[in-house]
């Protein structure tokens, strides 16, 4: 025979009360502010300064930019590794704009220096494949696509940085137009098992707002820098920029998923609401190699 339960106790019911939700505090404002900051040096950096000094800021966001990806993958358990990977990504990106015919030796060179490393400085041997696979993807993604942002500018002659601007301006008006379309009109979930937040028409905007800006550059360009800018017909933007747009936010989602597979939140702390480097830069990555050999071969 069974004891009897226990009685049950009343209910309380401030148990049930659901609490308020917390409003979400917008980042807006602090993007704001950091573009007002920045956008003006680097306008400045990309038309003024020689396209080596360029060269070295690049270098400098890629080498900041590996750190973070090595970062996420596998955290603080070996920096010594994340230098390792930072030296050699920005040896790699200069090999890449200074002497690209010899950039495959060199891109092996790289991957036996860090099997060798991690061969004698390991320190679990169940992380050894993920350290040495997520520095070289660090490389790559963080530094070798990158390079590309430089390499347009340099082989564009007097039009380079305004090719510069024209990539940054495609990254960086879908990320506007999808944050306002997303925030005001989203609805439909676009990809929820890596980005929960981003809609099918946040990416529409998106899309819709880069192309509106690529024609709106080049019309800029064409007027005020005849002497310099190859006017592009409305076929030519439209290759340019869906392109561009489609890998840009596919880059966007691949740092997402990097991020959630990790149970990270930012890459880093380095800008004024906008976390890392990555968290930037990520559509760039995917969309700069894009738009250079547009250049080369569809201008």
């Amino acid at each position: 025979m069974s004891e009897p339960s226990a009685p049950e106790e009343p209910d309380n019911p401030e148990e049930h009360e659901q609490k308020p939700k917390k409003k979400k505090k917008s980042d807006l404002l602090p993007r704001v502010i950091t573009a007002l900051v920045a956008l003006p040096l680097l306008i400045a950096l990309i038309a003024f300064a020689p396209h080596w000094g360029f060269f070295l800021f690049v270098l400098l966001a890629g080498g900041v930019a590996i750190w973070e990806f090595c970062s996420i993958l596998y955290g603080d358990d070996h920096p010594g590794g994340r230098i390792l990977s930072v030296v050699l990504g920005m040896g790699l990106m200069s090999m890449l704009y200074f002497f690209p015919e010899h950039f495959l030796p060199a891109l092996a060179a790289v991957t036996l220096a860090l099997f060798l490393y991690f061969l004698f400085f390991y320190r679990e041997q169940e992380e050894v494949t993920l350290q040495i696979g997520g520095s070289l993807t660090g490389i790559i993604y963080g530094g070798v696509l990158l390079t590309f942002v430089a390499m347009l500018g340099r082989d564009a002659g007097d039009a380079g940085w305004m090719w510069i601007i024209m990539v940054l301006n495609l990254v960086w008006s879908s990320d506007t137009g999808a944050y306002f379309a997303g925030t005001y009109l989203g609805k439909r979930k676009l990809y929820p098992a890596v980005s929960p937040n981003k809609s099918v028409e946040g990416a529409v905007g998106g899309l819709l707002t880069t192309i509106a800006f690529a024609f709106g550059a080049d019309a800029i360009f064409s007027h005020f820098f005849a002497d310099s800018w190859t006017s592009l017909t409305v076929l030519q933007v439209l290759i340019l920029s869906i392109p561009a747009n489609l890998l840009g936010q596919c880059g966007d989602l691949a740092e997402s998923l990097i991020k959630r597979a990790h149970s990270v939140k930012d890459s880093g702390r380095i800008i004024y609401g906008h976390g890392g480097i990555l968290d930037r830069i990520d559509a760039l990555f995917f969309a700069a190699p894009w738009v250079y050999y547009f250049f080369l071969y569809g201008v």
